[in-house]
């Protein structure tokens, strides 16, 4: 690991510490939750899955869980420019993420799609240019172009697939944090939010990494990184989505 991660997971492990008892009392700080919430999981996926692959995942999850980790570092930036939102009863940057699933042992079955190649770096040029106009629905447009693409692929691309999925239910819920913000008296955060959204985007070199490491125990049948992913646009009612169904 760099000097520099050194460094900032350093400060993102004592912004988190200094936090802690802040977000106890006040129902915030989301981000870092999910975060947090996300490395306990995945530590005890890791166990899972090295019996499953005779430790070959171990790698693998060791980078996914230290790519989490390192987040931390904006996670509490972001948490921080929340709590005036959340302190007038705004859940921002709470809805907005959903919890990982957690099964006691994942259903082992081989895929029945041919993995092959992902343009992600032409879906993340078209989504950064979307979210440099901050135009909510044109982010939701351009992301679910991308999504399309990976739902003959269901098996694979799992975690870059994710965040894809985060960045349509950020734009989708900019309309009514506006309002809400609108409504109260406070800045719009829309901003804000088109900011997280960048950083989601920029991440796609990491996790297309992962989900290529994975690639090959995925084929085997076992759902490593798949198998923990919500749906996060189960619970947004669009008719767009129903491209997505089966």
């Amino acid at each position: 690991m760099s000097k520099f991660n050194v460094i900032s997971l350093s400060l993102g492990l004592l912004v988190t510490i200094s936090s802690d008892g802040y977000a106890k009392s006040h129902a915030s700080f989301c981000f870092q939750g999910h975060i947090k919430e996300s490395i306990t999981i995945n530590k005890d996926r890791k166990k899972i899955y090295s019996k499953l692959t005779q430790g070959k995942s171990n790698r693998i999850f060791n980078e996914l869980i230290t790519y989490e980790r390192l987040t931390l570092l904006p996670a509490a930036f972001y948490d921080l420019k929340a709590v005036k939102y959340q302190k007038k009863g705004m859940d921002l940057f709470c809805k907005e993420f959903l919890p990982l699933v957690q099964t006691p042992v994942p259903e082992l079955k081989i895929p029945q799609e041919t993995f092959s190649f992902f343009d992600w770096k032409s879906h993340k040029k078209k989504i950064l240019q979307a979210i440099n106009t901050q135009d909510a629905e044109e982010v939701k447009k351009v992301s679910l172009e991308a999504l399309v693409e990976l739902k003959s692929q269901p098996h694979y691309y799992c975690l870059t697939r994710h965040f894809i999925e985060s960045i349509y239910r950020f734009a989708h819920f900019v309309p009514l944090r506006k309002s809400q913000a609108a409504v109260r008296g406070l800045k719009d955060p829309t901003k804000l939010m088109f900011s997280m959204m960048k950083i989601q985007a920029l991440g796609f070199v990491g996790s297309v990494g992962l989900d290529l490491k994975s690639q090959p125990i995925q084929e085997s049948g076992i759902p490593m990184i798949c198998a923990e992913m919500p749906n996060l646009l189960s619970d947004i009612h669009n008719k767009k989505l129903d491209v997505l169904k089966n």
